[in-house]
């Protein structure tokens, strides 16, 4: 290879890693729009002398970038569980944390995104929290936050933790499915 020469596949890479920035260590990039997002670190305004996660819009639309990791269920079987952090918003359509739970076979046993009560518009910090059950089957449990549309989020002050069962569950229970099919007919 000439000194100097990036292949193409790298080049495309390296240019693709630069549209949406340098996730945090541990956190990774994904959405449904995430190049239409940057992320990164920046000096807190939180706490003195603290780091804020962010994430921004760069161009319009309407999908969600957000900064997650998951992480294996077992040591949170069969535990309810709340997931905190801090968030700050400019802007705005909608930002919120979200935590997904994901049982045998992928299905989803929990999921809270939000949607219903993020912040929107210009919002200074508040604490968010979001609380899911872990069945006994779940295999991995993924969580972070999201911005959806235009503005700006910051993230400060994570935290995962086990919580008693009088805490309060905020995400919506799976959906209860027929065990038949109906109206296969199509009749009125």
């Amino acid at each position: 290879m000439k000194k100097g020469f990036m292949p193409l596949a790298l080049l495309s890479l390296w240019i693709a890693g630069c549209a949406h920035g340098t996730p945090p260590r541990g956190w990774s990039v994904t959405g449904s729009t995430p190049d239409h997002y940057e992320v990164g670190t920046q000096p807190g305004n939180l706490h003195s002398g603290d780091v804020n996660a962010y994430i921004r819009s760069t161009r319009p639309g309407k999908g969600f970038g957000t900064l997650m990791q998951t992480i294996n269920a077992d040591g949170y079987r069969n535990q309810r569980i709340r997931l905190t952090g801090h968030l700050k918003t400019e802007n705005a359509d909608w930002a919120g944390l979200w935590m997904r739970i994901d049982g045998a076979n992928r299905r989803i046993a929990g999921f809270d995104n939000m949607e219903d009560r993020g912040p929107r518009g210009n919002t200074d910090w508040r604490s968010y929290s979001i609380v899911l059950d872990v069945p006994s089957d779940s295999l991995d449990i993924a969580f972070g936050f999201l911005l959806h549309g235009q503005g700006e989020v910051l993230a400060d002050d994570f935290k995962l933790e086990a919580v008693g069962k009088d805490v309060p569950l905020t995400g919506s229970a799976p959906p209860s499915l027929p065990t038949q099919p109906a109206n296969m007919s199509f009749s009125p």
